[in-house]
């Protein structure tokens, strides 16, 4: 039998709760017994009584909550202070990010954790395209975010150049939120590089002529980031959650415009530039030689009532599942199976 915990957020920045009283009412009357840490839900404006009033109990620290728990469900990766508390009686469903984290990775392997990334989960569409379900809300509001703030941080006068050269790397869901956010607000010479070009060639016939599309191949990425002054880097590695591709590299930056803004979303995997490490909402930006590069890993919790709406609605049946003991029914959990040393899942 699953018992439910859910811990309050302790990365940096982070506002999000996983699951919403509504969600953690849907377990309750499951038959399920769940634990919900003191204030956790605090900032995305659900109170301790809110989830007393579905049927949770509270805790009132994260030692208690992995204690009695031993289906953890998060937000974000465990951070080091939660490791001594992680045992192989623990089942965890969350962003795990393991290309990026070794040492989480490696500590989840050495004790036995089952664990569940919503980065991998994949379904397939009627048309045999996969999606991500979970991780396409909260790229959406991170293509938002990041447009948003590149263009704030470039025009802090609010006097705008319009012409200026916008380059999406990458049109995913991140990206295209991206994309709509700059042509809504006026700019006229966005970029588009994405390796799937017929894809790109129906997005430019649908948003007309200030879109311009390039096909992946290093002529085209050196020139978009040599003569783009906002770049939004939207790609992203999610088959088995592997590292992404560093492709600004050092030497490419050194030949950027002084001033240039490039926003790295897919740091959560690595990041695409050589100098990108993880940074925080309250101090989001790497200097290097006069190009600015921000590297935030948890832009969604900028936004954390509808963040975490969006997150707990596209997680809930999933947990559901591994508390019913019936994950076969939703395969695209298995997306990203692996085994770890002593042969328990690991979905990575």
């Amino acid at each position: 039998m699953f018992i439910i915990g859910i811990p309050k957020e302790i990365k940096a920045n982070e506002t999000r709760i996983s699951l919403i009283p509504e969600d953690i009412a849907k377990l309750i009357n499951n038959g399920n017994k769940v634990y919900v840490q003191s204030n956790a839900g605090i900032a995305a404006e659900h109170t301790d009584n809110d989830y007393i009033n579905v049927g949770a109990e509270i805790c009132y620290s994260t030692e208690e909550i992995y204690n009695k728990a031993n289906l953890i469900v998060k937000v974000k990766e465990p951070q080091v202070e939660e490791y001594q508390y992680i045992t192989n009686k623990h089942t965890m469903i969350t962003f795990f990010h393991f290309a990026s984290n070794r040492q989480l990775l490696d500590h989840m392997v050495s004790n036995d954790v089952t664990c569940y990334a919503y980065e991998t989960i994949k379904k397939i569409n009627d048309n045999g395209v996969g999606y991500h379900p979970v991780l396409s809300g909260m790229s959406k509001i991170a293509g938002e975010k990041s447009m948003i703030d590149a263009i704030k941080l470039m025009f802090s006068d609010n006097v705008y150049d319009y012409n200026t050269q916008i380059a999406i790397l990458g049109v995913g869901n991140a990206g295209l939120s991206a994309l709509n956010i700059a042509l809504e607000s006026g700019f006229t010479n966005i970029c588009l590089f994405d390796k799937d070009y017929e894809k790109l060639k129906k997005i430019k016939q649908e948003k007309g002529n200030n879109v311009s599309i390039y096909e992946i191949n290093s002529d085209n990425l050196n020139n978009l980031v040599k003569n783009s002054k906002i770049i939004i880097g939207c790609i992203y590695n999610t088959f088995n959650g592997g590292p992404t591709e560093k492709i600004i590299t050092t030497k490419l930056l050194n030949e950027m415009q002084k001033g240039s803004i490039i926003m790295d979303i897919a740091i959560d995997q690595g990041g695409i530039t050589e100098q990108s490490n993880p940074t925080t909402i309250t101090n989001p930006l790497i200097n290097y030689n006069g190009v600015y590069i921000s590297c935030v890993p948890n832009i969604p919790s900028c936004v954390p009532v509808v963040a975490s709406k969006i997150l707990s609605n596209s997680i809930i049946d999933y947990v559901l599942a591994i508390c019913n003991n019936n994950t076969e029914d939703y395969p695209e959990l298995d997306y990203g199976m692996g085994l770890n040393v002593h042969n328990k899942k690991i979905y990575i």
